[in-house]
């Protein structure tokens, strides 16, 4: 029924209440009409064969079963019905309808039903097709004992075409007018369908419209008080569901924007334990190709104890807080709050930098008593020996003293290479002005001439006559001094230090390399870290304050470019190149 339209129904709905209206009571009327038409019929048989019986009575003596039939055949030409009379055997013996020469080869009618009936009752009648004549009759038979005919059942066969013909035209009459009623009828219930079909079609063509989302849409539907109550109640739902979906938008726009604002990582977890939803942060943490929706925190993270934590939220612990190394240098946070609806509400929050700083500052803190304590302790040692008035006087005071002055020096490089570190990240990029590196290159290198002589490291400079970036000199210069004295110090005797520059679109491309022993790839991320040493006796011996390196990421920073290194350098199976950039100074224009 869904697939058959309102109208359809409707008209299906009146054909049945006008054939049970009309087709029921018109079928009894016709059986009753049809019933006392034969009654009739059969009433007028009798009345017939009474009077052919009359008629016989009245007649004089038959000389044979000839002359009877003979007389048969007359009176049923005048009367044209078919009048038989049988013997008490059965047997016919005279036939109004059948030659007379033919009687004898006729049936035994002794099994007839009206002739049975006859026998019984005095007189019977029955309608049945007649195989002899070929046509449907109507039997009426009674016994016969009289003077001037043999005994036994005089019978008369009328044919019903008159029945018949009286029958149809009352069918034709009564299917005639049941189909101008049911055409008159058809077209009523199209009109009316159609009339009350109109506003049902508007409400659900509203009500589609509403569905995908056109809440402008409003009914004007006048087909009575029900139609006119129910479009006005369609058009405020339809404006109440509109500010609701307006609502919702906006909270769901605001909410996205929040989301997506985020840098923590916010990931939906269903009842299933599923993920439902996440925000862009969480994408990019999950490296989720596609999409992590759909899927469990274990196959996305690849972490139990995340997995652990959702399983025990959902099982309604309230909240959990935990932190998960993802790899060594990403640490997160994970927050974990229960829905009491179902779910969960899993928070990511990166505390890598936090992580990272409170090591730097443990590392710092430690680097510092260490590098600070060594000379002091030397210090301490020697001064409550020269205590000893007698060692004052004797030939290694002078070195005690020598050694104090050396760690006291060692102490106030410390303090001065911290305090310059200070400096440098104080300083704004804003005091930057053209300057020669070429220059700064050479200020450097005359610096530390006498300790790469003693050495016997020789350096090779390949810088231009003149290489002009944006920078400060000072700080240029402070950086190359420090690059050489680390390439020195971690140089083997007879070697070459190698300075060169590359000049790009927009910044120059410094390279100061070594042929040491190298940097290995653990350390190559931490070498610019204030305190941190690869080798930490040997950097200590070498009388490095352990800060070279972190003053010259400061400064190059400061001055707008980037510094790192590579270990060994491309190409080359040892050494190290220590790399920084600096903006050329024609990009700049004041």
């Amino acid at each position: 029924m869904k697939s058959i339209r309102f109208r359809t129904q409707l008209m299906l709905s009146f054909w049945l209440v006008v054939i049970l209206a009309l087709c029921i009571p018109a079928y009894y009327m016709y059986q009753t009409l049809e019933k006392d038409i034969y009654k009739e019929a059969n009433a007028n048989a009798f009345t017939q064969l009474n009077f052919i019986h009359w008629q016989l009575q009245e007649k004089s003596v038959f000389e044979n079963n000839q002359d009877l039939d003979q007389w048969c055949k007359k009176v049923g030409r005048q009367l044209d019905y078919r009048i038989t009379v049988i013997a008490a055997g059965g047997r016919v013996i005279a036939d109004s309808d059948v030659a007379y020469d033919r009687i004898a080869a006729l049936d035994n009618h002794a099994g007839r039903e009206e002739i049975i009936n006859a026998r019984k009752s005095g007189q019977a009648s029955n309608i049945r097709y007649s195989i002899t004549l070929g046509r449907k009759l109507i039997y009426a038979a009674k016994n016969i004992n009289l003077a001037n005919a043999p005994s036994g059942v005089l019978r008369i066969a009328i044919p019903l075409s008159t029945v018949e013909s009286r029958l149809e035209y009352f069918s034709r009459q009564f299917w005639g007018i049941l189909l101008v009623i049911f055409i008159f009828s058809t077209l009523l219930s199209l009109f009316l369908a159609r009339r009350l079909e109109k506003p049902i079609l508007d409400i659900i063509l509203a009500a589609t419209a509403i569905g995908e989302g056109d809440y402008e849409k409003k009914l004007d539907i006048e087909t009575g008080v029900e139609f006119s109550q129910l479009s006005a109640g369609i058009n405020d739902m339809s404006g109440k569901i509109q500010q609701n979906i307006q609502q919702i938008i906006e909270q769901k726009q605001e909410l996205e924007a929040v989301l997506e604002g985020m840098v923590e990582g916010v990931m939906l977890l269903d009842k299933h334990g599923k993920i439902k939803a996440t925000n862009e942060a969480l994408t990019w943490i999950a490296k989720c190709v596609p999409s992590c929706v759909g899927r469990r925190p274990m196959e996305v993270f690849l972490n139990p104890e995340i997995q652990q934590a959702c399983n025990q939220v959902l099982e309604g612990t309230d909240a959990i807080k935990l932190k998960v190394a993802m790899d060594n240098e990403t640490v997160y946070e994970v927050n974990l709050v229960n829905i009491p609806e179902g779910g969960a509400v899993v928070v990511f929050h990166d505390i890598s930098e936090l992580v990272r700083l409170e090591k730097i500052r443990q590392d710092f803190v430690a680097n510092v008593s260490h590098e600070l304590r060594t000379p002091l302790t030397s210090i301490k040692g020697y001064a409550e020996t020269l205590q000893d008035k007698e060692f004052r006087t004797s030939d290694q005071s002078e070195t005690f003293v020598k050694t104090i002055v050396k760690n006291a020096d060692q102490m106030s490089n410390i303090v001065n290479d911290l305090l310059e570190l200070t400096k440098l990240q104080q300083r704004k990029k804003n005091r930057l002005s053209a300057i020669d590196a070429s220059a700064c290159f050479s200020s450097a290198c005359e610096t530390c001439m006498p300790m790469s002589n003693e050495k016997k490291i020789s350096i090779d400079n390949r810088l231009a006559e003149s290489v002009s970036v944006m920078g400060d000199t000072n700080s240029l210069i402070q950086v190359f001094t420090n690059l050489l004295d680390n390439a020195i110090a971690h140089s083997p005797t007879d070697t070459t230090i190698t300075v060169s520059a590359k000049t790009g679109p927009e910044a120059v491309t410094f390279s100061v390399a070594d042929e040491g022993s190298g940097i290995s790839q653990q350390h190559q991320g931490r070498i610019f870290e204030r305190f941190y040493r690869v080798d930490k006796e040997r950097s200590r011996d070498s009388g490095g304050t352990g800060l070279g390196l972190s003053i010259c990421k400061n400064a190059v920073t400061g001055m707008g470019g980037k510094i790192w290194v590579k270990s060994p350098p491309d190409g080359l199976s040892n050494g190290s190149a220590f790399y920084f950039t600096l903006n050329k100074a024609v990009d700049y224009i004041s």
